[in-house]
């Protein structure tokens, strides 16, 4: 049965462990070095103290209460080596305790690691606090519930001018009134100092003797919900009072002024204002067109690339393919001769048969016929596809065409997708529903720049993979064509200003916000207009209308 006193062992909140001297044998401990220190009862009672106990000092100590030198320890900081071999921190006190005529060591520790750790932080925070405190600019005095100065800062004494004799000497209650002696009005200030128990701010601006000027803000300083003091900030604002007077000052005498002039100076102003505003619209339109100017050189540029790629590529591709097409009349001669000898094979000698049937054997006669035709068909299948995309480059820059001409949207269309096809084969299927709409008089190269931009536009808002869908149609005025993403969408808030110069809901690096400005500029100058439609999240819908009278 657990005796009493070891029930009372075993819930204390101290380690207790009553050692031996003569063999330093530990021969009680409660449950909580069990528990703190990871040790069986049984591990405990069969080990000596210096097991746990294994610092320097704690050697030397014990090896002295082995030799019979016993001597009680009030506090001291020590490490106790636990099973897992770690060490914890501990605070302990030792006592020398007679049994029965025979001394005992009772040792009574406590895991005082998390108050370290505690202490560090308080401390760390503490100096921090004190770092700030002397870095502001403001003199800053603390009073605690009792009145009495709980801190201060350097600059607060300098800015007052307490003396280091006063700060070190003196009572309190002596530099508080030493203080109010500089003052002008010294009850405000002592009263606001009484003002302890409020839980509102206040600001004052005290005026001192010496002509200074300063601005006291204080608030009540609290721990956790109760008002434990309040703390009240100074500023020096003597020359800031100085330059707010000489400024009322000054606008005082200039407003004086004003006031015999107001006539003449208030049209003078609208002038200014209404020539200000002139001249800003004036550079606004003009770096408007010169961007515009240089995209449309750009695109100009291109165009001329482009149509020159297409006359170099053109000759070789003329010739090349004159060249397949009497490569095919030869080849279809040489095979027509081939099958003569075929027929006449039974008529020769049995060795001359042989070689000829070897030959066939060795060059594969048969998958020759048949694939000398495919290959001639591929490559004159792959020479019309280039001429097709050469046709579509110099249908897309139409180099030189500065003037209205009949043209075919449709096929403008085609062209112009074609040249951005690789931009978009990888993230979008096209649909064309192309309504037949009749020629219109236009400048084609321009509709087409308008056409690449809503295309490339119509891709870039598409994330992974969609849909872009080509919709022309038309009524007895006038024709149009759509372009219609299933992209992210534009924000409501947006859509009134995707046509203006600069403006892009791109990211950065993805678009220069001329595009759209540009294309609404060319649909403006074929006397048509350009609309949009958008619903965030699923797509947008571009709408070109143009007269079919031109």
């Amino acid at each position: 049965m657990i005796s009493l006193e070891h029930l009372m062992l075993d819930y204390s909140r101290y380690m207790m462990l009553l050692v031996e001297p003569g063999e330093l044998r530990i021969i009680v401990a409660n449950k909580i070095v069990e528990k703190m220190l990871g040790y069986s009862e049984a591990e405990l009672l069969a080990m000596p103290i210096t097991n746990i106990e294994s610092s320097l000092q704690d050697v030397f100590y014990w090896e002295d209460v082995r030799n019979g030198q016993y001597q009680d320890i009030e506090t001291q900081d020590g490490l106790y080596q636990c099973a897992d071999g770690s060490m914890l921190t501990v605070t302990k006190s030792v006592k020398v305790i007679d049994h029965e005529g025979s001394p005992l060591i009772l040792v009574q520790a406590r895991d005082v690691q998390n108050e370290h750790k505690a202490e560090d932080a308080l401390a760390q925070i503490l100096s921090q606090l004190r770092a700030t405190l002397e870095s502001t600019g403001n003199g800053i005095l603390v009073i605690d519930w009792h009145g009495k100065i709980a801190n201060m800062n350097r600059q607060f004494s300098s800015m007052w001018g307490i003396s280091d004799e006063l700060l070190l000497e003196g009572e309190e209650a002596d530099i508080l009134e030493f203080i109010a002696g500089l003052v002008a009005e010294p009850e405000i200030f002592r009263m606001r100092l009484q003002e302890l128990v409020g839980n509102s701010e206040t600001e004052d601006i005290l005026s001192l003797n010496d002509g200074r000027i300063f601005e006291c803000r204080s608030r009540p300083q609290y721990l956790g919900e109760h008002i434990i003091g309040r703390v009240f900030g100074f500023n020096d604002i003597t020359e800031r009072k100085r330059a707010e007077e000489a400024l009322r000052d000054s606008r005082d005498e200039l407003e004086e002024q004003v006031r015999k002039r107001t006539e003449s100076l208030q049209m003078a102003n609208t002038q200014l204002l209404a020539e200000k505003a002139r001249q800003e619209e004036l550079i606004r339109q003009l770096e408007e067109t010169q961007m515009q100017l240089l995209q449309s050189e750009k695109m100009a540029s291109i165009g001329q690339l482009a149509a020159g790629v297409a006359h170099e590529i053109n000759n070789p591709i003329g010739f090349v393919n004159s060249n397949l097409s009497t490569l095919q009349e030869y080849v279809d001669g040489m095979l027509a001769l081939l099958a003569a000898y075929e027929r006449i094979e039974g008529s020769l000698v049995n060795e001359a048969l042989q070689n000829i049937t070897h030959l066939k054997q060795e060059i594969n006669i048969g998958y020759l016929r048949e694939d000398i035709g495919d290959l001639l068909a591929e490559s004159l299948d792959g020479l019309q596809r280039v001429r097709r995309i050469v046709k579509d480059l110099k249908d897309f820059s139409h180099v030189g065409e500065l003037e209205q001409q009949s043209a075919n949207l449709e096929a403008g269309l085609d062209s112009t997708l074609n040249v951005v096809w690789n931009e978009i084969k990888y993230k979008a299927d096209v649909v064309k529903e192309y309504g037949g709409i009749p020629e219109i008089n236009c400048i084609a190269s321009q509709l087409n720049q308008v056409f690449m931009n809503l295309l490339i536009n119509a891709v870039q808002a598409i994330e992974d993979h969609g849909r872009i869908t080509i919709r022309t149609a038309y009524d007895e005025q006038n024709v149009w064509v759509e372009v219609e993403d299933t992209g992210k969408g534009i924000k409501p808030e947006q859509l009134g200003k995707i046509f203006d110069p600069f403006f892009t809901t791109k990211s950065v690096g993805m678009g220069t916000g001329l595009g759209l400005s540009l294309s609404y500029g060319i649909v403006k100058k074929h006397n048509g207009r350009i609309e949009v439609k958008s619903e965030l999240g699923k797509g947008t819908c571009f709408r070109v209308c143009l007269p079919r009278a031109g």
